[in-house]
């Protein structure tokens, strides 16, 4: 069965050139699994790991690029990554129960990387066009 790809949105770019990068690169791994999956291959599940990793990696990134630019949300941004790292983890660690990538496990993690964007990411990117920095690869 052939399912429609993952994306990020138009809406969901953020306009710094290292963060949309990430969301890209994330996006597409997830897709590679899902690819496995919609060709009825097994799902990697060392792939599906890296992904997770992927996620983990680019909150830090994000993170320190908030603190570089003294973005005065970061301490709720790192809150709210910290509750996504339990979800990323909580969906790994079923995964590995379970020996197995389902579909619906992609789709979680897809939708932990979209929450982020759409509920804190944006909210940094409104910041950095507030001090003329966005689009400029902060």
């Amino acid at each position: 069965m052939k399912r429609a790809p993952f994306f990020i949105p138009r809406s969901g770019r953020m306009e710094v050139p290292e963060i949309d990068d990430e969301h890209k690169e994330i996006v597409e791994a997830l897709d590679q699994v899902r690819q496995h999956i919609d060709e009825g291959q097994e799902a990697n599940l060392a792939k599906t790991r890296e992904v997770g990793n992927s996620l983990v990696s680019h909150f830090r990134s994000e993170e320190r690029l908030m603190q570089d630019y003294h973005y005065l949300h970061l301490p709720q941004h790192i809150i709210h990554h910290d509750q996504s790292l339990g979800m990323i983890y909580r969906i790994l660690g079923n995964c590995e129960n379970l020996g197995r990538v389902e579909i619906e496990d992609l789709r979680s993690l897809y939708r932990v990387l979209i929450d982020d964007i759409f509920s804190a990411d944006m909210h940094f990117s409104a910041y950095l066009l507030d001090i003329g920095a966005a689009g400029r690869g902060a």
